[in-house]
């Protein structure tokens, strides 16, 4: 620990109490600037993540957002595929590595349009007797037979990555702070 010496005089006091507001000051804008070097390395970590998901149909319309209100940053992304995109959709989503935490309503292989392939579809599409799809109509209005898509986790990959390098980066952006005293 640093040992700080102060002359025992009111000149010396207002000096010390100058000092602190100086340091305070300091420590306010490091960590503003630790709070958007994080933001700006989740914002960067969950475009390369969606960048890299192998599966795309063509009907993405994923955008990942910064938001500052005061001294709080929001990471986030919006768009209607989100949630199918993250946790994945029938029996491929259900197979594939997912964030541990399911919103409440996330269900694989339920819901009004999954329907189970009969011998007709088999000949068709060439989807086992007894599987579970859907169809959907991609971009340029083909329609398309599913069973799903795995989960990409890409908020949740980049939020472990951010998460290991939060200490460090506080502490550099701290310590840079404290280092002057």
């Amino acid at each position: 620990m640093k040992t700080i010496k102060v002359p025992l005089s009111i000149e010396g006091i207002k000096s010390l109490q100058s000092r602190i507001e100086e340091v305070k000051s300091g420590l306010v804008k490091a960590s503003e600037e630790a709070t958007l070097e994080l933001a700006l390395m989740a914002k960067s970590e969950i475009e390369k993540n969606y960048n890299e998901t192998i599966y795309t149909d063509g009907n993405d319309d994923v955008e990942v957002f910064i938001e500052t209100e005061g001294t709080k940053t929001k990471v986030g992304v919006r768009g209607s595929q989100v949630f199918y995109r993250e946790y994945g959709t029938g029996t491929k989503g259900e197979q594939s590595m997912k964030p541990p935490t399911l919103p409440p309503s996330w269900q694989y292989n339920k819901g009004k349009t999954v329907r189970i392939a009969t011998e007709k579809v088999e000949e068709k599409v060439g989807l086992s007797i007894g599987t579970p799809y859907w169809t959907y109509k991609d971009k340029s209005g083909n329609l398309v037979f599913t069973t799903g898509i795995p989960a990409g986790a890409e908020v949740y990959r980049a939020r472990m990555k951010i998460q290991s390098m939060k200490r460090d980066i506080a502490l550099k952006k701290v310590g840079g702070v404290l280092s002057q005293i």
